[in-house]
């Protein structure tokens, strides 16, 4: 069975419905609920997922109580949360350094890093122009 990475961007298209990426990204993140595909996030996908769902200017706010239980029982009952290291950490600024990136580009790396750790078949995102600058002509970044 095929095995995803979810990056921020690809989890938050497939959990809003209003999202212009829902339809998507969705059936990625039903087939991982259904056991179809294993989905993987990293430690620190969950956290930035949880702080993005929570900041967006959504009319109303998702507040923080229902985005916990949106990710309880969208990701965490069906995703391999796959823990960062220190020397996770290093790869992904060494990486960001050796392209000659910064600022955010680092938390791409930290999800490049994760999904190459966790040994996925593909890292699914809608940034593939920032994955790109991080890893050029790299077959593991896919968007749905």
């Amino acid at each position: 069975m095929k095995k995803a990475c979810f990056d921020t961007s690809a989890t938050v298209a497939a959990l809003l419905q209003q999202h212009p990426y829902h339809v998507r990204a969705f059936p990625r993140l039903l087939a991982v609920q259904q056991g179809k595909l294993h989905g993987v996030m990293t430690t620190h996908g969950l956290a930035e997922l949880f702080a993005t769902l929570t900041a967006l200017p959504l009319k109303p706010r998702l507040p923080p109580a229902d985005v916990h239980r949106m990710l309880q029982q969208s990701v965490l009952a069906h995703f391999k949360i796959v823990p960062l290291t220190a020397k996770h950490y290093s790869e992904a600024l060494a990486l960001t350094v050796h392209r000659g990136l910064s600022s955010g580009a680092i938390y791409d790396a930290l999800h490049l890093v994760g999904a190459r750790a966790a040994q996925c078949d593909e890292l699914l995102t809608f940034n593939g122009r920032h994955f790109e600058a991080l890893a050029p002509g790299d077959p593991l970044i896919v968007q749905p």
